[in-house]
């Protein structure tokens, strides 16, 4: 038994690294993008850093916290098709108000979603890979 582990060692070991080559390490995701509704409805995503080095002179995001506790996203991006920015907003609810500590320090991707009234309510945080050059 012992003979037949070992012959099945390298096997095994040149196997795990066929896989390891599809794993896209060094990725880097640097889209950034915001659409809307005519109903006003929305939503916006992407890395703050790609936000930040965009091919957009005019385009950023913020994720604004006062210390009244007031909360609000704002982004200014142009959409495909259109020839001037827009300026896109919301209003946390309370179940996206209880993370937004957490996307004022996270530096992957994120995706906010707000409704027709500027209610956001999905945020949706993602980290991996693909965010290593913060």
């Amino acid at each position: 038994m012992k003979r037949f582990m070992k012959k099945l060692a390298p096997v095994v070991s040149l196997a795990a690294l066929g896989f390891g080559s599809v794993a896209s390490a060094g990725y880097a995701y640097g889209a950034y993008s915001c659409s809307h509704s005519a109903d006003g409805s929305g939503n916006c995503s992407g890395t703050l850093s790609a936000w930040r080095s965009g091919s957009q002179d005019t385009a950023y995001v913020t994720f604004y916290e006062l210390d009244n506790g007031g909360k609000t996203f704002v982004a200014r991006y142009t959409v495909s098709g259109e020839s001037s920015p827009t300026t896109f907003s919301c209003i946390p609810d309370a179940s996206v108000g209880a993370i937004w500590g957490d996307v004022l320090a996270h530096r992957g991707r994120f995706y906010i979603a707000w409704d027709s009234g500027g209610t956001c309510y999905n945020l949706s945080l993602y980290n991996g890979s693909a965010y290593s050059t913060f």
